[in-house]
């Protein structure tokens, strides 16, 4: 039986209804993975745990039960490998498991292996890994996006039906977009972050990619929660699956002018069909300004927020203290940190952290980085005035299709920070400044490649971002066909 580009609702029916066996379904799925290694999506495929024991799994009330999935390289898996995509942490393999990694156990879900990603999650192409460059599962030509760009691919390769990512800056929801499937990064401190390599704390999210928004909702339900061990942790629950129906018709939709006037041909003419057609199910539909200084603010003030959290939060790994000592030890134990450091990152890390670093320095905290959290602050209180007209926000995750690889190559947000309109490129970061929820579904495709549409709320109304994305989906699948 084929089972690939099932999505979790589909595979549980087949699992019901014994048209398949929870160790049947693993044993080719692994099958799958094991053909596709070569793509590089994964750093670790984990020995075929295919057996009649795992029949015992299935339940017919929990829809993920016996569901095979991976996850991204920098969740925890006690006593497997854990790379975070990073060479210093070739040799790091977890005491424990992250809180996510056991709720999905505890959900009786089944781990094949972990997922490939941009280096400490730095990075949106995909191209940054230390286990080599993972392409788009529709073009070779082309990125796979980043920075949970493994994830992405399993998932739109139809290996497996869900995978987690993280979320910093679009991580999730820019690859989302270039790989014609579900991405979503719930409100800020909603899942769980213990057990996950971080690059920026206080912008990190963890989240998940799946084919539908329903399926989305169903992993969601089994991964909310407060967990003590994360002191980010906040109670944010709900009900999504059963409620993901519901949406209020009173609600308002809405759009920024300023970034929707940068949208071009084929693509614009899709927004307006479908803002169109959300007008004629009785919903309003508002066009929004905000500020252009504070758009054109985006990409820096995430860098400077991102690189010196992540310059400060990765100084423990120096081959001493974690991750990899290079055979030459060196003079003193600074060599020893100095030789191993080098060795250990890539070059794209080592330029963030160059960056993050001078920010630290005493005499340029007040100048720039203190400046940056300032400038973060204006722009929450722009997009809270947002809400305050609407209660669903619709921004384009891409203005294209996914870029090819040599148009990327060697150049990630710092390198193109002076070019005119770059903040086009990175509107997501929005969510991240103020913790909302967001999530990208498919809309398009041009030239057989997708391009997505993404929906935000204002933070802690997550269930209202799943009814709208659900809402939309619907309509965006109606229109197909």
């Amino acid at each position: 039986m084929d089972i690939k580009n099932l999505s979790i609702v589909e595979l549980h029916n087949k699992l019901k209804n014994k048209e398949i066996s929870v160790s049947q379904l693993v044993d080719q799925t692994y099958k799958n993975l094991a053909v596709n290694l070569n793509s590089n999506f994964l750093i670790t495929l984990f020995d075929n745990p295919a057996d009649k024991k795992l029949d015992d799994l299935f339940d017919e009330k929990n829809l993920l039960s016996g569901i095979p999935y991976v996850t991204k390289d920098n969740f925890w898996t006690k006593d497997k490998l854990t790379t975070a995509g990073s060479k210093i942490l070739s040799n790091f393999y977890p005491t424990d498991d992250a809180t996510i990694t056991k709720k999905l156990y505890q959900a009786k879900t089944v781990l094949m292996g972990k997922a490939a990603m941009d280096e400490l999650g730095m990075g949106g192409t995909g191209l940054f890994s230390y286990n080599g460059i993972i392409r788009s599962p529709f073009d070779e030509e082309r990125i796979a996006g980043g920075s949970s760009s493994g994830s992405a691919y399993a998932v739109a390769k139809g290996l497996v039906s869900f995978a987690t990512g993280t979320d910093t800056g679009d991580s999730i929801r820019k690859p989302a977009s270039f790989n014609g499937i579900v991405g979503f990064k719930p409100t800020y401190g909603s899942l769980s972050r213990y057990g996950v390599i971080p690059y920026a704390p206080s912008l990190d999210h963890v989240g998940f990619f799946t084919r539908t928004v329903e399926d989305m909702a169903i992993v969601c339900d089994a991964t909310f929660g407060y967990d003590k061990k994360d002191f980010t942790s906040i109670d944010n629950p709900h009900k999504f699956y059963e409620n993901i129906n519901n949406l209020n018709p009173k609600i308002k939709f809405g759009y920024i002018k300023n970034i929707q006037n940068y949208i071009k041909g084929s693509l614009k003419k899709e927004y307006e069909n479908i803002f169109k057609k959300i007008k004629a199910d009785g919903f309003e539909i508002k066009e929004l300004d905000f500020k252009k200084e504070l758009l054109d603010a985006i990409p820096a003030v995430y860098m400077m927020i991102s690189f010196s959290e992540a310059v400060s939060t990765h100084s423990n790994l120096d081959g001493i203290n974690f991750g990899l000592r290079v055979e030459d030890e060196g003079d003193d134990y600074i060599d020893v940190i100095k030789k191993s450091r080098a060795s250990g990152f890539g070059r794209n890390v080592k330029k963030r952290f160059v960056i993050g670093s001078y920010q630290l320095r005493k005499e340029n905290q007040e100048l720039i980085l203190t400046k940056s959290k300032k400038v973060r602050t204006l722009i929450i209180e722009e997009l809270n005035k947002l809400y305050e007209q609407v209660d669903v926000l619709i921004l384009p995750p891409a203005l294209d299709v996914v870029p090819k690889i040599s148009d990327v190559m060697g150049t990630d947000i710092e390198d193109r920070i002076e070019d005119n309109e770059v903040f086009l490129q990175d509107l997501l970061i929005l969510a991240n400044f103020n913790g909302m929820p967001s999530i990208t579904i498919p809309f398009i495709k041009q030239n057989n490649l997708p391009i997505g549409i993404n929906l935000c709320s204002k933070p802690k109304m997550d269930l209202l971002t799943f009814q709208a994305a659900k809402y939309l989906e619907n309509l965006i699948n109606k229109e197909d066909k």
